[in-house]
């Protein structure tokens, strides 16, 4: 007789291998540099060497852990109707701008939640096929004013955001007005205008 429940010690070593065992090394070689600052340098360059190993692995757990979660939103999508409280895809297309001239497609995120990674993938989807059409690859820039990931949201954002960037982008700027927002985070606009600024500069530092 098959059970339909998960099989919870695969799970269970799945996770230890991909983050519990590397986080605990990373940690441990953390301690020892920390703890013993008097270390030769052979010997700090050892741990500090373990240490980015450990960190690679992390990397891959990430990546593997996004690529099931974007499959698992994608097969959600393919089951379920959109509902009211999430805009039409027409919606998605009226915030994406491609700006020939200007070789910038521009995102509108403003005011906008991404409740759940549906939402996310119904955004992003719409997003690739408008580009995929060009044929050729394009600065982005996003407006993020007011706009909020859920937490259920955030992995999906993550890796669609990526996705982007690796297959059709030759920079990406991002920018919010809102000040309070934008603290901690140095990488971000205070302006469209800023942002564009920005953009150019990329496109001098190309050549």
């Amino acid at each position: 007789m098959t059970s339909d429940k998960p099989d919870t010690s695969t799970l269970s070593t799945k996770l230890e291998e991909d983050f519990i065992s590397p986080l605990t090394a990373v940690r441990g070689s953390l301690e020892i540099l920390r703890d013993f600052p008097d270390l030769e340098l052979r010997q700090r360059l050892r741990f500090v060497e373990s240490a980015l190993q450990e960190c690679t692995r992390l990397e891959r757990g990430v990546e593997e852990l996004a690529t099931a979660v974007y499959a698992a939103g994608r097969q959600a999508h393919s089951q379920e109707q959109t509902t009211a409280e999430e805009p039409a895809d027409e919606t998605y297309a009226g915030r994406i701008h491609i700006r020939d001239q200007l070789e910038v497609v521009e995102i509108d995120f403003s005011d906008f939640e991404f409740r759940n990674s549906r939402a996310v993938n119904e955004f992003f989807d719409t997003i690739e096929v408008l580009v995929r059409a060009t044929k050729r690859n394009w600065y982005f820039i996003a407006n993020h004013r007011n706009c909020r990931v859920w937490p259920e949201a955030w992995v999906a954002f993550a890796h669609r955001g990526k996705k982007i960037n690796v297959n059709y982008s030759l920079g990406t700027v991002r920018y919010q007005e809102d000040v309070g927002s934008r603290e901690g985070d140095p990488g971000i606009c205070a302006s469209r205008e800023e942002a564009l600024a920005k953009i150019e500069t990329m496109k001098s530092e190309r050549g």
